[in-house]
């Protein structure tokens, strides 16, 4: 029987379709095949792997380097600046003179002291004379009294000659008292004077302004002929050869921090340590604790007087423990922490007692190290249980 070739073409094309119906049947149950059954596809999570390592509980603070010594030089009585001897920028010794005062009056009443205390000496040197003299005096007039007296009781002379004698033995004893009251007064005008003397000495001392320490001036605020007072800042000397770090220390902040702890302070990216040396003893009117950190040697390399520098108070340190992600920790309804540890692509549950913690990483115990830990599941927590199946996404 002969078969048209339209009749043809109609069976080839039925036959193709029919063979990709098979191919597909066949490939859809292939797949089916490989799909996990109803309800037991694995949960999607993260993880991450425990390791063992140290951890540090920090404090950040901002910091400024500070010079360890800043004096604000003024002068100590007034009088106009008559020569000043520096610069800012320069390099100063200690004892280095870097202001003279005007000191002309001081020195003029210093002389008119001097001649005061050379005429009260004359005047004590003849006094002195006088004294002697006069001892002498009194000496001879009470012999001659006692020999009067006696040659009156005898009746060899009349009392009224006794008498005379003996009030000449008197006078000539006051004029010896007024002399030595005299000489007392000048010795104590001399001593007063010397006193008055050394005083002005230490006065004409201030109008020289000299450098208190070896240091750098930074600042002058004052030129030759401008009159300088007390309290009046004239230049600004600081010593470099030592630098300390300062930050304040929040009210909030106190019953951690104190002197002794370590300080970690980043310098062009290198971490450099040294110990907080001395906080000040009340709060400044922002509630806030000064801080300081001397620095010696390589500590002060690389730092500029000003620069700010990030400092961080090492509250602890625990070393060779259990790091994880702070991610990792889930809390429980009855107040304690666990962790879910994959195990086989199995889900078990870790009870964990938290050593320190940072923002991001926490110390614990409960976990070993090279333990795979999950830090997240896109389900969200409640639906992860010890004995799950899990699939971890890399």
């Amino acid at each position: 029987m002969k078969i048209s070739r339209k009749k043809l073409v109609v069976l080839i094309v039925l036959a193709a379709i029919i063979l990709f119906a098979v191919l597909l049947i066949k490939r859809k149950k292939h797949e089916l095949a490989r799909a996990p059954k109803y309800g037991l596809r694995p949960i999607p999570v993260r993880v991450t792997t425990a390791k063992l390592g140290n951890l540090s509980t920090k404090i950040d603070y901002l910091a400024v380097v500070e010079p360890v010594r800043t004096a604000n030089v003024s002068a100590r009585l007034t009088a106009s600046v008559d020569k000043l001897l520096c610069d800012e920028g320069d390099t100063v010794k200690a004892s280095e003179v870097l202001i003279e005062l005007d000191g002309r009056e001081i020195k003029n009443d210093i002389a008119s002291v001097q001649a005061n205390i050379a005429q009260a000496r004359s005047e004590l040197a003849a006094n002195q004379a006088t004294i002697t003299s006069l001892e002498n005096s009194v000496a001879y007039w009470n012999r001659e009294a006692r020999r009067d007296k006696t040659l009156a009781d005898k009746g060899d002379i009349p009392g009224a000659q006794a008498e005379a004698t003996a009030d000449k033995a008197s006078e000539f004893k006051g004029k010896l008292d007024a002399a030595k009251h005299k000489s007392t007064a000048l010795k104590h005008l001399i001593d007063s004077l010397k006193n008055k003397k050394a005083q002005l000495e230490t006065r004409l001392s201030y109008c020289t302004i000299k450098s208190p320490y070896d240091g750098l001036v930074t600042r002058r605020l004052v030129d030759p002929g401008d009159l300088a007072s007390p309290g009046k800042k004239l230049l600004v000397v600081e010593d470099h050869s030592r630098l300390k770090l300062a930050f304040d220390i929040p009210q909030q902040d106190l019953s951690k921090v104190h002197e002794g702890l370590d300080i970690e302070f980043n310098v062009n990216g290198t971490i450099r340590r040294a110990g907080l040396s001395h906080t000040f003893p009340s709060l400044d009117k922002a509630r806030m604790l000064r801080a300081e950190i001397f620095l010696n040697g390589a500590q002060k390399e690389g730092l500029s007087i000003g620069q700010y520098i990030e400092a961080s108070v090492v509250l602890d340190e625990l070393k060779d423990v259990v790091l994880v992600p702070a991610s990792c920790l889930v809390e429980c309804a009855k107040h304690f922490q666990h962790v879910f540890v994959v195990k086989d692509d199995t889900l078990t549950h870790h009870k964990v007692k938290v050593l320190a913690s940072t923002e991001d990483t926490v110390a614990v115990e409960g976990v070993q190290p090279g333990e795979q830990v999950v830090t997240n599941t896109f389900l969200g927590w409640a639906t992860l249980s010890a004995g799950k199946k899990v699939e971890v996404l890399k």
